[in-house]
C-alpha cells in the first residue's frame, strides 16, 4: 500500500470515529470531554467533532450552541493546563532551576513571554504549534494569568465560531476548503508571529 494510500484510509477511518460520536446522544458530551482535554495533554482538535456534529444535524442555529459549548470548555481546560504548569515549578521548578543554573535563563524567559502573553495565547490558536505547550508553560513561568486567559478565550472564541459559522454556510463543502485551505492560512499566520516576535524583541534591531 502507498503511503498516500495509507494516510487517505487513516483519515477516513478517523472521520468515520467522529461521525459516529457526533449521531450519538453523548455527542455534546464528546464534544465538552475533547474540547477540556486539547489544551492539555489531547492531540485531538475539537472542531473535528463539532464540524461532524454541525454536518449530522438540520437545526441552523445549532452552530452558535456548539461553537460556544467548545469554546466554553477549552477555556477551562486552558486554565487546568495554567494551573497544572504552576503545580510543576511549584513542587519541581526551584529545584531543577538550582541543579541545572537555569535561574536566569528562566527570569528572562519569564520576562519575555510574560510581556506579551496576551499576543502569543492569541495568535498560537491558528498554528501548527501545539498549544498546549503554552499553556503548561505559561503557568510554570509564572506569566499573569489575566492577559494570558483573555488572550486564549479570545483565540479560541474566534477559531470555533468562525469554523462553525463556515460549516452553517458551506455545509459539507466545508471540508474541502478546510483541507485545501488550513494548512496555508496556519503557516502563514506562524510566519506573522516570528515576524512581530523579532520586531518585538529587537532582534532585528528595530
Amino acid at each position: 500500500m502507498h503511503l498516500l494510500e495509507h494516510i487517505t484510509e487513516r483519515g477516513e477511518r478517523s472521520w468515520a470515529w467522529f461521525s459516529q460520536r457526533a449521531h450519538s446522544q453523548h455527542a455534546k458530551m464528546w464534544l465538552a470531554i475533547l474540547s477540556f482535554l486539547e489544551p492539555i495533554i489531547s492531540p485531538i482538535v475539537p472542531e473535528t467533532l463539532m464540524v461532524a456534529m454541525l454536518l449530522a444535524g438540520s437545526n441552523d442555529r445549532r452552530w452558535k450552541a456548539y461553537a460556544a459549548l467548545t469554546t466554553a470548555f477549552s477555556f477551562l481546560g486552558g486554565l487546568v493546563g495554567y494551573g497544572i504548569g504552576m503545580l510543576a515549578f511549584y513542587y519541581f521548578g526551584e529545584g531543577l532551576l538550582a541543579y541545572f543554573g537555569l535561574g536566569d535563563l528562566h527570569a528572562q524567559a519569564q520576562f519575555l513571554l510574560g510581556g506579551s502573553i496576551f499576543v502569543v495565547m492569541f495568535f498560537v490558536t491558528f498554528t501548527p504549534l501545539p498549544d498546549k505547550v503554552f499553556t503548561i508553560l505559561s503557568g510554570f513561568f509564572g506569566v499573569p494569568l489575566l492577559p494570558y486567559a483573555v488572550g486564549f478565550l479570545a483565540g479560541r472564541a474566534l477559531r470555533f465560531t468562525l469554523v462553525a459559522y463556515m460549516v452553517h454556510r458551506m455545509g459539507p463543502r466545508i471540508l474541502d476548503v478546510l483541507n485545501r485551505y488550513f494548512l496555508w492560512v496556519a503557516v502563514a499566520v506562524l510566519v506573522l508571529g516570528i515576524i512581530y516576535g523579532m520586531v518585538r524583541f529587537n532582534v532585528l534591531g528595530l
